[in-house]
């Protein structure tokens, strides 16, 4: 019973694991109020931090889809930047592992063709284009209304640290989701399935991780000095 135990509680963590986890906002923020936060979310490891000391970054209400025409979800609130990126005006998210960083971001204006979305991580620029209002896809909603759906800007991350900026003006940020890579699952996965091997002498007894001799490991023998 207690192996069914343990079977039942690795196959949660894969779940958990490979679920989307994502960081959107609730509440309206003043600026100012987010500077040296860092807003967590259900997956470990996974998080935002904004510098605003010039108290330009706020949250206020904004309704926008994003996705696909086919698949979409909508977000009532968004993250104003407030201004260009600088020293006094950036954010950085943390990623746990390798995956799949996705941004909601749209300048909430047709007439800006040039505000690009930059994101570097080590050094290394995985993202620079330019966010239009024009990329937006037009659909008509269960109700008969139309709306905009815009695009997810996604890109390939690492394990920790990516640096997010606005380099020309300002941007609206409605959320912020992480998919783990399979890889990194099944590292997480294996790891904790190798810490909850028992081992057994050759007269059938349980041991520890302490037991010297021949110990059978995973249905293995193995000589431990």
């Amino acid at each position: 019973m207690k192996k069914l135990f343990t079977l039942a509680a690795l196959a949660l963590c894969a779940l958990t694991i490979n679920a989307q986890t994502t960081i959107s906002f609730s509440e309206v923020k003043a600026g100012g109020s987010l500077n040296g936060q860092t807003i967590t979310s259900t997956l470990d490891g996974f998080s935002l931090t904004v510098t605003d000391t010039k108290k330009k970054v706020s949250v206020d209400g904004n309704e926008a889809r994003f996705g696909t025409a086919e698949s979409n979800t909508l977000y009532e609130y968004r993250l104003k930047s407030g201004g260009k990126s600088s020293s006094a005006n950036c954010m950085s998210i943390a990623v746990p592992s390798s995956g799949t960083l996705e941004i909601c971001v749209r300048t909430g204006k047709n007439g800006e063709t040039d505000r690009n979305l930059v994101l570097t991580q080590d050094g290394k620029e995985l993202y620079n284009k330019v966010v239009q209002e024009a990329d937006a896809t037009s659909i008509t909603l269960e109700d008969g209304n139309s709306s905009n759906v815009y695009p997810i800007v996604a890109v390939p991350v690492s394990k920790g640290t990516v640096d997010v900026a606005y380099p020309t003006n300002s941007l609206n940020f409605y959320a912020f989701t992480f998919t783990p890579t399979t890889t990194s699952i099944s590292s997480t996965v294996q790891a904790k399935k190798t810490n909850n091997v028992a081992d057994y002498n050759l007269a059938g007894q349980r041991v520890d991780k302490n037991y010297k001799g021949i110990v059978i490991s995973d249905g293995k023998k193995v000589i431990r000095k």
